[in-house]
């Protein structure tokens, strides 16, 4: 996203992981829009590290600008704050942007599909200022092809590979890209299959890979961050575990889509999009 100086310090804390704190410096209504990267969140220390990689990556692609964070999850950001770790909701990073006489701010959504934690961005309360926000990763039927492509090099063609997604279990509304998105990635990959921890397409297709009786299966997550789902529900040692259900001798496991520079590529894109329509620039 792009942004000219703005205000936020991003402070790195415990091995890497993210955490931040506002700046004081006061801003002007001539300056480039401010850029806000929302996430869902997670409270895994280990899979927080991928933030900071994003990070790095936007600043990267975005030299000149001003990037804050903020996150979705009311319940990350407490327990984070019970560690003397410092995160931020998007109503918290718009005041404070707000406040510092900010007018223009372009948000980007680093959900996998425009479900409900993706909504929730579209809710803030931006009254008065100039706002565009940046598509979640798999919004349009060309974001799925270009995600099916940039998840290619995870895939094994001759291996049983089963793509994690998150889904929801109470807005079947929110599911639909998801379940667009497996019909076409499972036209492609004979031998893959993608399940959800909530919601569709749901776990039933284990018991179908388990069947084969594979030697080895593989785990691509479909989530920004690899944080409880993936150590818990997909690779724990409880006996409902995805690794558990299956049996196979040999199990692997992808790394989360937010070190995937392509994947973070489609996003940025997005946000290419919400800049120009508030500064009317193109990359």
């Amino acid at each position: 996203m792009r942004i000219q100086l703005l205000v936020l310090t991003i402070v790195l804390l415990i091995g890497g992981t993210m955490s931040t704190t506002f700046a004081n410096t006061p801003s002007s209504s001539t300056e480039r829009p401010a850029i806000v990267l929302v996430a869902f969140g997670t409270s895994v220390d280990e899979a927080r590290k991928v933030f900071d990689f994003i990070d790095t990556q936007a600043h990267q692609r975005y030299p000149d600008d001003d990037i804050q964070w903020a996150f979705t999850s009311q319940i990350i950001i407490n327990k984070l704050k019970q560690r003397g770790i410092t995160t931020h909701t998007v109503a918290e990073v718009v005041a404070d942007l707000r406040a510092r006489g900010v007018d223009k701010i372009a948000f980007q959504s680093l959900h996998v599909v425009p479900g409900q934690e993706h909504h929730s961005i579209l809710k803030a309360d931006t009254e008065g200022l100039q706002v565009a926000f940046g598509d979640a990763l798999m919004t349009s039927n060309a974001d799925i092809e270009a995600t099916i492509a940039a998840l290619a090099p995870e895939i094994n063609a001759n291996q049983d590979t089963i793509v994690v997604a998150h889904g929801n279990d109470h807005h079947p509304e929110f599911n639909v890209q998801l379940e667009k998105f497996a019909t076409a990635i499972e036209a492609r990959y004979p031998k893959l299959t993608v399940a959800s921890v909530e919601g569709t397409p749901g776990i039933s297709s284990l018991e179908t890979v388990k069947a084969r009786q594979p030697a080895q299966v593989h785990f691509v997550p479909l989530m920004i961050v690899a944080g409880d789902h993936i150590m818990n529900d997909v690779l724990g040692d409880e006996e409902d575990s995805w690794k558990n259900i299956i049996q196979a001798p040999l199990t692997s496991c992808s790394r989360s889509l937010g070190w995937n520079p392509a994947i973070l590529a489609i996003y940025f894109d997005h946000l290419d999009r919400a800049l120009a329509e508030l500064t009317g620039e193109t990359r």
